[in-house]
């Protein structure tokens, strides 16, 4: 005897399948919002280093290629977040003209700080965290080269890495990453006690390195 299979009548199907439509309808913005404010940090984390060095072809290369993405970073930005965006654009622009250039970085790294806090976390492969511990890096690098050292601003910076750190770990399962990413915080972490700069740099230096193998080790995974 042939087995009759059962049907749903489509009225039915449309009410199953309507949330699968929904999730798929706002998980696809959600992903292009990221990617464009993920893309948009580049000329950031770029400009911040050319300020810093005062490669002035370089940052006004930087600033053409922010003012040319920012329509699309602020449809990608709650009102709130882009208004906050064009205020920091316009000071980076007016510490442009002044010559300004730790201001420069500061904004710019802040920019980036922005973006990080506006991307959709469900629709991220690389936990927010890896970003969040890449501005602290930059940040480091920023304030470190300030006239005047704030090792408050420094301080703070490395008890917030410390936090994004201590959410991260029971997620990366390397036992060689997880002990290097322990021993750079506690290199940032002394380096703020004795408020001793190259210290600082170099630990600074180890989390922006070891960021990048965060983003591989989740890249890869499944």
């Amino acid at each position: 005897m042939r087995k009759i299979q059962p049907t749903i009548d489509t009225p039915v199907k449309r009410f199953l399948l309507l949330p699968l439509f929904l999730i798929l309808q706002v998980s696809a913005p959600a992903a292009d919002a990221n990617k464009t404010l993920l893309d948009a940090s580049s000329p950031f984390e770029d400009m911040a280093e050319f300020a810093l060095a005062k490669d002035e072809a370089g940052l006004a290369k930087s600033l053409a290629q922010a003012d040319a993405i920012s329509g699309e970073v602020r449809a990608a930005l709650p009102e709130a977040a882009h208004l906050q965006f064009d205020s920091l654009l316009k000071s980076i622009h007016s510490s442009a003209t002044a010559g300004a250039h730790h201001a420069i970085a500061l904004n710019a790294v802040e920019v980036f700080r922005l973006f990080i806090d506006h991307l959709d976390t469900a629709s991220l492969k690389v936990p927010q965290e890896v970003s969040l511990l890449d501005y602290a890096g930059f940040r480091l690098h920023v304030l470190t080269a300030a006239p005047e050292m704030d090792w408050d601003a420094m301080r703070k910076t490395i008890a917030d890495a410390t936090n994004w750190w201590a959410a991260l770990k029971p997620k990366v399962t390397s036992k060689a990453l997880r002990d290097t990413l322990n021993s750079a915080l506690r290199g940032l972490k002394r380096a703020g006690e004795e408020e001793h700069v190259p210290m600082m740099n170099f630990a600074a230096q180890m989390d922006l390195d070891l960021v990048d193998l965060l983003e591989h080790f989740f890249e890869e995974q499944e």
